[in-house]
């Protein structure tokens, strides 16, 4: 493993619990194709939260293996000297996970999570929204930090 890259949890776990946005990774007949989601964290689950058509949804329903990463931390690095010496300092995660659809409580309790991540307290909710919202846990399997 690459001396910037780590699997230490509570390096992943800081990264994903400051990250704004978490990029999926998402592949079906059409192709590999990439999304931003808000989302919230609880251990080794990420929730989501998405409409309950499209291609995302479709995906998602699959159940089949996607990726994800996330960054915090982002600064440019600049010099007069040297186009090389240009780049990025990150902290990031990058890993991969199993979806499953929510419902009744688990869905409820995802999605105060996601609301209490964001807007740092519980909000009502649209009663015909949610009729049309799916609620996702995504199960890590594998995660490693990198930090530059």
């Amino acid at each position: 493993m690459r001396k910037d890259v780590t699997q230490d949890k509570s390096v992943i776990s800081d990264i994903l619990d400051r990250a704004e946005v978490v990029w999926l990774a998402l592949s079906d007949k059409d192709g590999p194709y990439c999304v931003p989601v808000n989302f919230a964290r609880d251990g080794d689950t990420l929730y989501i939260h998405s409409g309950m058509k499209g291609r995302k949804a479709a995906c998602l329903n699959s159940g089949a293996p996607l990726a994800f990463s996330a960054a915090v931390d982002i600064e440019l690095r600049t010099s007069d000297e040297n186009a090389c010496k240009w780049g990025y300092r990150f902290r990031s995660i990058m890993g991969g996970g199993t979806p499953r659809a929510l419902d009744g409580d688990d869905r409820m309790r995802a999605l105060d999570r996601i609301t209490r991540k964001y807007a740092g307290r519980e909000l009502p909710y649209n009663e015909q929204v949610l009729g049309i919202t799916a609620v996702y846990a995504i199960d890590i399997t594998s995660a490693t930090a990198r930090i530059k």
